[in-house]
């Protein structure tokens, strides 16, 4: 069969998704793995920057695609991933569509009412396989009988599949289909390419507002050989730069030491980047003089506030000095840092959301603020919806800058105080003048950042005037 494999089609709201890091849609590329040979694949990353009349439909007509998989993980995309999948099938009748990723995974149901063929339910490689082989007709396996999978009868009755089992082990994959990706510059090493690399998957902790415990199940660990293998592989590509997707990266740092340790000896060292906790920085900083030595450049830390009361409420597990003390010891050694920070959590007063800005800034590179956001599969989604306090169910509301809480708070004031402080970033003279430079990484990332939020504040100007570009 002929498969494309794509992300969710562009929206205004992911511009801030490409801002700061080099994440490619590595999943894609090991779903890509999983069914190739035999299948014919060709990977369209539909959400680069593109307008409304992105070319996912040329590229069927062009691959004569049997199938049309997307990756759907925000929830705010669905909609968007409904209504194109529908109009590919117009377009192309016999068409199949399949989704998978975190929102479909959560609301089966509401994407098979809405056209799409076929559910991959949380962990995909086998369970993929095993479907575009049956839908080849090249195994006798009936659709009832796969794991993983959510389909409609042709009564129209819904139907989901038993879970699949996890992974236990990597080892014996196949290398993600990286030659398949489009290109992604490096921003340590101009005019090369970037890529991603998975380590673990899941993560061992229990944020309120993430999504991830639920979605990915057990945290599951690579064997040093298999990661180290796969960054032989990378640099065979031509690749001089990757992007760690781990939920937490160095969870275990004695064997995170021995990974580094094995790359400086191997002379695998190459610049790389991922998100890290703040007590892994705090408590560990020699791990952190090592991964230096590796290749550490960049890391994504979850700040998420400096008020007591919030992140306990959040269920973060650290403290405002860990926070503190991360930054610190990260800078120490010339990591780069990128500072999440979550705006409007419960137990946030408005000086803890002028904290937010005022010690975000000083302990950060690069400066991120989310509008705290109840996501589909999250703990705090089902808290929320338990006691009936869902203001909407409008997945387009769920994108990280509308505020959705009851709690007597004013949501334009939150959303006005929420843009405020994100100006008082993109307009400081300091951030403006390495924008302007883009001559070092940090300047690299900065403008790309700095181009991202015009970007998103245009889209989002323009839809106000009923004008859709994105």
């Amino acid at each position: 069969m002929r498969v494309i494999l794509s992300t969710a089609p562009a929206r205004y709201w992911q511009t801030t998704n490409f801002m700061l890091t080099n994440f490619p849609p590595l999943g894609l590329a090991v779903a890509a793995a999983a069914i190739s040979p035999p299948h014919e694949v060709r990977i369209v990353e539909n959400a680069k920057h593109r307008l409304k009349s992105h070319d996912l439909f040329r590229h069927v007509k062009e691959f004569r695609a049997d199938v049309v998989a997307f990756t759907n993980n925000f929830y705010p995309d669905s909609l968007i991933t409904q209504t194109v999948a529908r109009q590919l099938k117009e377009a192309n009748p016999g068409l199949i569509t399949i989704v998978g990723g975190q929102a479909p995974s959560f609301l089966p149901e509401v994407y098979l009412d809405n056209g799409i063929d076929y559910v991959v339910l949380y962990e995909a490689e086998h369970t993929f396989k095993a479907l575009i082989d049956h839908l080849a007709g090249t195994t006798q396996t009936d659709i009832a009988d796969i794991p993983g999978v959510a389909w409609t009868t042709r009564d129209g009755e819904v139907v989901l599949n038993p879970r699949r089992e996890l992974l236990q082990t990597f080892d014996d994959s196949p290398m993600p289909r990286r030659d398949l990706l489009p290109y992604y510059p490096s921003v340590t090493r101009k005019g090369y390419a970037s890529t991603a690399i998975e380590m673990v998957r899941g993560c061992p902790y229990h944020c309120k507002f993430c999504t991830r415990p639920t979605f990915w199940g057990k945290h599951r660990e690579k064997s040093i050989d298999r990661i180290l293998d796969e960054i032989a592989h990378i640099k065979r590509l031509g690749f001089r730069e990757m992007m760690v997707t781990d939920d937490t990266m160095a969870f275990d740092h004695e064997k995170m030491a021995q990974l580094c340790e094995e790359m400086i000896r191997r002379n695998l060292a190459i610049p790389f980047g991922g998100t890290l906790r703040a007590d892994t920085a705090t408590n560990h900083p020699d791990l952190i003089k090592l991964m230096r030595r590796a290749g550490l450049f960049f890391v994504n830390v979850g700040f998420e506030s400096y008020s007591r009361k919030a992140l306990k409420d959040m269920n973060k597990a650290t403290t405002i000095e860990k926070n503190r003390q991360a930054s610190e010891n990260l800078r120490k050694h010339g990591v780069l840092i990128l500072g999440s920070h979550v705006y409007g959590a419960p137990g946030q007063t408005d000086e803890d959301l002028e904290l937010i800005t005022r010690d975000g800034m000083e302990h950060c590179d690069f400066f991120r603020m989310n509008m705290y956001t109840p996501q589909v599969g999250s703990a705090l989604f089902y808290e929320m919806t338990r006691e009936g306090r869902m203001p909407s169910r409008n997945p387009e509301m769920f994108n990280q800058f509308e505020y959705l809480f009851d709690d007597g708070r004013d949501p334009q004031e939150m959303k006005w105080g929420f843009v405020k402080r994100q100006l008082q970033y993109y307009l400081h003279p300091s951030i403006l003048k390495h924008a302007v430079k883009n001559q070092t990484p940090k300047e690299r990332i900065i403008r790309r950042a700095y181009l991202s939020a015009v970007m998103f504040t245009t889209y989002r100007s323009l839809r106000k005037f009923g004008i859709e570009i994105m």
